[in-house]
């Protein structure tokens, strides 16, 4: 059997060919261009159009058995009765909800209600609170219909209205106990049901049309598998859906997930909790990653520095304590959920230099990351393995840090899109290849392993005592 996987991410549009007997057949990508996507907001019909695009590259002219779609967790679409968008796709990116959920978080109650039943708190990552927000700024929603982009690429390609729980979990709109459309969440944002999708999962394929079956080249009639979310897709492309497997992903922003039996809720709200393709998947987030790394080297350097400029020559990080980084650029997602926190560098002083702020800047964001392992591991137990995947795969050094800080072995990944994998094996399973998607193991059984260091762990638990001191001033 031979499969299309198809992704919109944040910033790209990918593609990928499966044979369920010679792996990844080929692969395919186009950055969004600024026409189509700025920081937050996204064109929804602009997406697609890349989208199809990647994909004709790939499949056209191919027997292609059936089609599994992939896009971000949280996005959100306004369009009238015809689809037709009214407003972009806004994504976790899109930041103007942060004081409508800082007020929602001062309601002690309503918090405790909206993260117990749905697993999301009131925070801009959510599409669910982008709609409050649109919506006490004079939008209306009355008769319109609300898409994920994932959806809303579904619909093109099949004409069927549909979300997958998976990605309406992720969006703050599911009740995790029943899985279905939160009752409390409808009337917070007094909508119907019917102005969101019905509700499916992997197992409700619909055929390709003839439209989109011409660009991409392909036969019409194609079962498409509903969109399932990136982060979701990447447990099972990676071969961790069974209970025990951590997924780590540290790209622009980075998260951690395990996989559960049932709801799994931190008693402070410090970690999230979705429904999966099957099972629950509970996790945790951080805003602040690569696009710290970014901004650090572009703004503050103006790029007149290379990464590798920046390493220290030796593999150990020196003995000499670095700043502190607090790494909240971007807000705080887990484990505070505050917004409105803000980042900065702090004991620093005349004998540091862009190599030590470097350091700093990366341990910050592994140390805001150590902050959630804790409480997602004193819930579900300590890991049999961790997957690393991500930009971070490129920064080996960082992989060390990350094994130290952690003091936990990590595999480093070698499917490098993992959720295009996991939107395959979907695809497999419209096809009859692939009866138990849990089975799927991915291509990582021989990943490299890299091992913490009993030296550099003790050192990195004496710095990790200094950044809780400065995250607890910086309230």
């Amino acid at each position: 059997m031979r499969v299309l996987s198809l992704e919109t991410s944040t910033s790209s549009a990918k593609a990928l060919v499966y044979d369920d007997a010679l792996g990844v057949v080929a692969t395919a990508a186009e950055p969004f261009g600024a026409d189509i996507a700025h920081p937050g907001q996204q064109d929804a019909a602009g997406v697609h159009a890349a989208l199809l695009r990647v994909g004709s590259r790939v499949a056209r002219g191919q027997q292609i058995d059936a089609i599994g779609l992939c896009s971000t967790w949280h996005s959100m679409c306004v369009c009238d009765d015809a689809f037709t968008p009214v407003t972009p796709v806004y994504t976790w990116e899109y930041a103007q909800a942060a004081p409508l959920s800082a007020r929602m978080r001062q309601d002690v109650g309503l918090t405790e209600r909206l993260y117990r039943a749905t697993g999301c708190m009131p925070n801009i990552t959510y599409p669910r609170q982008t709609l409050l927000y649109l919506r006490e700024q004079g939008l209306t929603l009355e008769n319109r219909r609300l898409i994920s982009q994932g959806a809303y690429s579904f619909f093109r390609m099949t004409g069927r209205y549909q979300e997958t729980v998976n990605t309406q979990s992720g969006g703050g709109f599911i009740e995790l106990a029943t899985q279905r459309y939160d009752p409390h969440v409808l009337a917070l944002l007094g909508i119907g049901q019917s102005q969101l999708g019905e509700l499916v999962t992997y197992r409700d394929a619909a055929p390709l049309t003839e439209q989109d079956a011409s660009a991409l080249g392909l036969p019409p009639g194609i079962p498409v598998v509903p969109a399932h979310a990136d982060g979701g897709l990447n447990q099972i492309g990676s071969g961790c859906a069974m209970p025990g497997h951590m997924t780590l992903s540290v790209g622009t922003s980075a998260a951690m997930r395990l996989t559960a039996q049932q709801p799994v809720l931190a008693p402070h709200h410090e970690t999230w909790c979705y429904c999966g393709a099957e099972g629950f998947i509970a996790g945790a987030a951080v805003a602040g990653a690569g696009n710290c790394v970014n901004w650090f080297r572009e703004e503050m350097l103006s790029g007149h520095l290379s990464f590798e400029d920046l390493e220290w020559p030796e593999d150990a990080p020196p003995r000499e304590a670095p700043p502190v980084f607090l790494p909240f650029l971007y807000g705080e997602r887990c484990p505070g959920w505050r917004d409105d926190r803000l980042a900065g560098f702090v004991e620093v002083s005349g004998r540091h230099g862009p190599r030590d702020l470097y350091l700093a800047l990366r341990m910050g964001i592994l140390f805001n990351m150590l902050q959630c392992y804790g409480p997602l591991t004193d819930m579900l137990g300590q890991p049999k393995e961790i997957l690393v995947s991500g930009g971070i795969l490129n920064a080996p050094r960082w992989c060390q840090m990350l094994a130290d800080i952690l003091n936990h072995p990590v595999r480093l990944a070698r499917t490098h899109d993992a959720s295009l994998m996991g939107a395959a094996v979907l695809a497999l399973h419209a096809a009859g290849a692939c009866a138990d998607i849990s089975a799927f193991r991915g291509e990582d059984e021989e990943g490299i392993d890299v091992l913490p260091v009993a030296e550099n762990v003790l050192w990195y638990r004496a710095q990790y005592d200094r950044y809780l001191d400065w995250y607890a001033r910086a309230q």
